[in-house]
This record gives C-alpha cells, sequence and structure tokens, in this order.
C-alpha cells in the first residue's frame, strides 16, 4: 500500500482542490485532539449516471447526470454533515474522474488523508429511477475498479485506523474481488484489537456475487461485528431465514423482530437495527425501523413517503443509529431519528441526506405535514 499511499495534500496539490482538502485535514486533526469520534469507513466510491429526466428510461435519454455514491461513503457523508469526523479509505484513479471524486468526497467533509491515488478505473453504476408500478434498476460496471484491486495488510490497518473510533463497512465490499475480502478482514483483525467497533450493514447485492459465496464471507466477518444493519430481504437472500409478511406495515414489524431474533444468534452484537418498508409502488412507501439491544427491543414510528430517489436511504438509516449513540441518545430517539434520516433521504436527489440535525428530528417528533416554513 505505501508505493500507492499519498497524503492528502499532494493528493489535493495535483488535483487543484487545496481549500476543501486543508478544510477536511483540519476537521480530521482536531477530532484527533479530542480523541474518540473519528469514524472510518472502507469501501468503493462509484460514478452515478442517471438520465437528465429524472424518471426517463436510458434508452430514452440523450444526456446523463454525472455523481458520485457508495454505501460507506454515503454513511460518512451523512454523518459528516451532522457534525460528526470521518475518513474514508479507498482508491480513486489517477485521471479527471477520480480528481473529480475526490473533490466530492472534500466538500461533504469526509476525511481523505487515506485515500489511495492509483492506477485503474473508476466503477460505475447507472440508475434508472422508477416511478408508481415500475421499479428502480440499477447497473453495474465496476470490475477491475482501482478499488477493486487494492490491497491493505495488517500492517497497513494498524495506520489507517489509528485514532479511530468506529469502522463502517458492508457487505457490498467483499463481493467485488479477492483483494477487497482479505482486505476487508485485515482491517477487521485489527479493529478487533484496538478495540474500534466494527459497523456492518449486510448490504446483499445479488447481481455482484450469490447468495452462497455471501454466506460464507458473511461468515467470517461477522464475529467482528459489533452493529449490525440490514433487513428482512438480505437476512433472508444470504442466510435463507424463509420469514414471510404479508405487505402490511404492522406484518412487516413482526417480521423484522423475527429476522432480528435470527440473525441475533449470528454474533455477539451488540446492536441490531433494520428498516422496514412497505412498499405500495415505487413511488407511495410506509417506512420504519426496529433496534435490539440485549433483550430490549425498539419500534419506531411509521412515516408515509413519497419517493423521489430511493437509493441511500438505509445508508442514512445507519447514520442516523450510529449518530444516536455517539450522541448518546435514548434509544427510542436514535430510532426515531434514524427512521426519519432513512425517509427524508428518499425525499431528496441523490444520495446523501443534506438536512440538518434539527431538520431531522422534527421529522421523527411526528412532523409529517411537510408546511411551508416562513
Amino acid at each position: 500500500m505505501e508505493r500507492r499511499q499519498k497524503t492528502l495534500s499532494t493528493d489535493v496539490g495535483r488535483f487543484g482542490h487545496h481549500h476543501t482538502g486543508q478544510r477536511s485535514a483540519r476537521l480530521f486533526q482536531h477530532a484527533i485532539l479530542i480523541m474518540g469520534q473519528i469514524i472510518s469507513g472502507f469501501g468503493e466510491l462509484l460514478l452515478r449516471l442517471s438520465p437528465q429526466g429524472h424518471e426517463d428510461l436510458i434508452v430514452q435519454s440523450d444526456a446523463l447526470e454525472m455523481g458520485f455514491a457508495g454505501a460507506e461513503a454515503n454513511i460518512l457523508a451523512d454523518l459528516s454533515h451532522w457534525g460528526q469526523a470521518t475518513q474514508f479509505i479507498t482508491a480513486l484513479p489517477e485521471n479527471s474522474l477520480g480528481k473529480k471524486a475526490l473533490m466530492f468526497l472534500n466538500q461533504n467533509g469526509l476525511g481523505t488523508q487515506n485515500t489511495s491515488i492509483d492506477e485503474g478505473r473508476m466503477g460505475t453504476y447507472y440508475i434508472e429511477h422508477g416511478t408508481a408500478i415500475r421499479g428502480t434498476q440499477v447497473t453495474y460496471d465496476r470490475k477491475d475498479s482501482s478499488f477493486a484491486r487494492w490491497s491493505l495488510n495488517e500492517k497497513d490497518w494498524e495506520k489507517l485506523l489509528e485514532n479511530s473510533s468506529h469502522f463502517v463497512v458492508t457487505g457490498i465490499t467483499p463481493a467485488l474481488s479477492e483483494n477487497c475480502q482479505k482486505s476487508l478482514l485485515n482491517g477487521l483483525k485489527i479493529a478487533q484489537k484496538t478495540n474500534c467497533k466494527v459497523v456492518f450493514d449486510l448490504n446483499f447485492r445479488r447481481s455482484l456475487w450469490s447468495a452462497t459465496s455471501a454466506k460464507k464471507s458473511f461468515s467470517e466477518i461477522l464475529p467482528y461485528v459489533d452493529i449490525l444493519l440490514g433487513n428482512i430481504g438480505s437476512v433472508n437472500d444470504v442466510f435463507d431465514a424463509q420469514i414471510k409478511s404479508k405487505n402490511d406495515f404492522d406484518a412487516l414489524q413482526e417480521a423484522t423482530a423475527n429476522a432480528i431474533d435470527f440473525v441475533s444468534k449470528l454474533g455477539q452484537f451488540q446492536t441490531i437495527a433494520m428498516t422496514i418498508r412497505q412498499q405500495i409502488n415505487a413511488t407511495e412507501n410506509v417506512l420504519g425501523g426496529m433496534v435490539k439491544e440485549g433483550d430490549n427491543l425498539w419500534s419506531s414510528l411509521s412515516i408515509p413517503t413519497t419517493i423521489k430517489d430511493r437509493l441511500g436511504g438505509g445508508d442514512a438509516f445507519a447514520a442516523g443509529i450510529l449518530l444516536g449513540k455517539l450522541s448518546h441518545w435514548e434509544m427510542q430517539k436514535t430510532l426515531n431519528f434514524a427512521t426519519a434520516a432513512f425517509a427524508t433521504t428518499q425525499t431528496l436527489k441523490g444520495d446523501i441526506n443534506y438536512l440538518s440535525v434539527k431538520e431531522i428530528l422534527s421529522v421523527s417528533e411526528g412532523n409529517l405535514k411537510g408546511h411551508v416554513k416562513r
């Protein structure tokens, strides 16, 4: 890794984005001074392309809008917007796309001092947003990306996770390559040794690998996990739990409790948190969440939501759970906040929740009418 690794100032100098890079470094150094609140994440940042007409198909479109996203980066970006110090450990290509991706990370407050700039390509995904009876379609083009080719050993991770209180990872990363699987496990070992809490979202992507491969990989990951996130679908898909439910919110709550009970036997988790989605169609959903710690189980309020952009909602839920725990909120407040973040993210364009903590708390307290504020 050391041959590839470059400092933040070197990367920013080459890419001409000095001011936001300096801000990212200052925030990170300040967090080191106060200790214990640096949240690190490891994953791939993707180029996100979608038709300019928000609900158009690619075959209808002559132009695509460009953005960037990735589950782990989304979680960290949300936390950064809510005042937490974060760093994103990833690899980007040494070209114009890598330059713009680094700018995106810095603009959203993610520490990039441990982002590698190297040979390779930018992983890409295409989104065709669903509406009404037509679901959203995601198409990946990410094979042999700079990130998928990157390797990190335990010695590398000792430096990368220094001063980190939490390590955010998802089930997407081990699906990308053997290098990613080995690098992630090396990071988990160091996180455990350094008492850095591991946050893992199951995030099974059936277009990237089989359920059998995911189950084998997750069985190696779960012993390291402190905070586990997911939903009924991921539990059923990966572990063949066969938890069934009617498309009714109360029934889905009961099924989610069963899913939590099922995964609780797979590791020694401090916290298990799951999203709930009653899908009337692609546009109209009722959203919620559930958390278990020890023998205690909490259910959130339900939030009817008109979906603008579905991607990023689960990441905001994960970020909300983390923020509540870092802020030492009561669990009911934490869960309601996470659920409100889950819902409001899907009313915004893109994968990141740009609302303030105050605005999301208002939704979490049941203010769902969307009145004009003057």
